[in-house]
């Protein structure tokens, strides 16, 4: 918002000096004091009249443009057979690309199928399912803005609300600092100083791959203490380096003085499972790794079942959260992603039944109640009732769209609120679903945030 205000303001500016600046003196010579005391205008005060006109129309354009620019969405999301309402209430047209790539089976532009029209609302009509470009005028002449609208096939969800065991293999080894080994003398280097930094992802010692710490670990520490080559991935960019490793008699092996992690563990809510493509998507935010802060970056990974073994409850300022036992061997599922906006992979079809919805675009949410789903009180996933505070259309956190607040007693006696381990709770409203449960307010474990299910399925597609 500052950025846009900025912009409105330097216009503004620039304006001004345009205009003025360079006549300052001349504009303060058309003022002679007369007999009377007051003052006069000479000159040519009609076009003195028509240059003010002028500023002022020019800065009600630039101000309008500004502002509208700010008002509109990056990005537009419609449902195939669906009117989608804005509410903007605008002086603004719309157009739409013709040339543009068309998802799914249908061969006709998606521009032919895409409608909008104007009125107290912008409305929106799409008739295809795929990608578009919609582009907003100023008064059906002035370029504003170009947003691009992803179209989504008309689908239903099954809400899941179970609880599963996340595994993660990283793809690659992440390292995760660096630092001292001693050697015989009592020396403390650091070898890979300047060389390798927290983040970095290896992927080989010497050409050969290394799948896991073990392997790597066993190739430097049976190494004679010549250098190693040890390629990594830094900020997506290969890249290779020399590293001579030291030898340490405490471990009786050559190290090279780095921390590195090869898989992550955990418990999380699976929010929807789509019956027509096997489809699943949980958490409804991405997996971080908590030494780096960085997103996993995902080789393999899979769901499993899990028990909840217990449940410790939030408290101001000390979130609570699900602890239980992971089934590695009862796989339900594949990761194949890990993005910013939850996991996406594919899951047995037997993993995950129940009756399907029909799925609410963040126009349709309003504020006010709704449920979330959970198992927290064992294998039975239950409906507990909240509150949808505050609904943040167009907001630039994409799994920060809605802020709920726990409402029901029961849920409330078990857990406090939201507590780690609900995240990917589904949210339902008016029989649809809605969004995930995403994040806990730490100072407040009764609200949290919620992402709205439209950003979740752009994401698995």
């Amino acid at each position: 918002m500052s950025e846009n205000l900025l912009s409105v303001r330097l216009y503004f500016l620039s304006l001004y000096r345009m205009l003025f600046a360079g006549n300052h003196k001349k504009e303060t010579s058309l003022f002679q004091k007369n007999n009377a005391g007051g003052f006069f205008m000479e000159g040519n005060t009609g076009k003195c009249r028509w240059k003010c006109l002028t500023l002022w129309v020019v800065a009600a354009v630039l101000f309008c443009w500004g502002l509208i620019r700010f008002l509109l969405p990056d990005d537009m999301t419609l449902m195939a057979g669906r009117t989608t309402a804005y509410n903007l209430r605008l002086p603004v047209s719309v157009k739409t690309e013709e040339s543009v790539e068309v998802l799914g089976i249908s061969t006709k532009p998606t521009a032919d199928n895409f409608h909008l029209s104007l009125g107290t609302e912008v409305s929106a009509e799409a008739h295809e399912a795929g990608n578009t470009e919609v582009t907003f005028y100023l008064f059906d002449k002035v370029p504003v803005k170009t947003v691009s609208a992803n179209i989504l096939p008309d689908t239903k969800l099954i809400p899941c609300g179970r609880t599963v065991g996340v595994q993660m293999d990283t793809d690659g080894l992440l390292v995760l600092g660096t630092g001292f080994v001693e050697d015989a003398e009592g020396n403390k280097t650091e070898p890979c100083k300047g060389i390798l930094q927290t983040g970095d992802l290896i992927q080989s010692v010497d050409g050969k791959a290394m799948p896991n710490k073990e392997a790597f670990l066993e190739a430097v520490g049976s190494h004679d203490g010549t250098p190693v080559q040890v390629a990594f991935v830094r900020d997506s960019v290969e890249q290779k380096a020399e590293v001579t490793p030291v030898y340490s008699p405490a471990d009786g092996a050559y190290k090279l003085g780095i921390w590195i992690r090869d898989s992550i563990q955990g418990i999380g809510t699976v929010t929807f499972f789509d019956e027509t493509t096997d489809r699943f998507g949980a958490l409804g935010h991405g997996i971080y790794d908590v030494d780096t802060g960085g997103l996993m970056s995902l080789k393999q990974g899979h769901i499993t079942s899990s028990h909840l073994t217990e449940i410790v409850k939030g408290q101001k300022g000390e979130p609570g959260e699900l602890n239980g036992i992971i089934e590695a061997d009862e796989v339900l599922g594949d990761i194949e992603k890990n993005t910013e906006v939850g996991i996406y992979g594919t899951a047995d079809t037997s993993a995950f039944t129940g009756e399907s919805y029909p799925i609410a675009l963040q126009d349709e949410i309003q504020e006010g109640k709704a449920q979330i789903l959970s198992n927290i009180a064992g294998d039975e996933v239950r409906a507990y009732d909240v509150e949808i505070e505050q609904v943040h259309r167009f907001g630039k956190e994409s799994s920060k769209g809605m802020v709920i607040h726990v409402t029901d007693p029961d849920l409330l006696s078990k857990t406090g609120g939201i507590v780690q381990g609900m995240s990917g709770s589904p949210i339902l409203q008016n029989g649809k679903l809605v969004g995930a449960v995403t994040h806990v307010f730490v100072n407040d474990p009764t609200r949290g945030y919620g992402i709205f299910i439209e950003n979740m399925l752009e994401a698995a597609a």
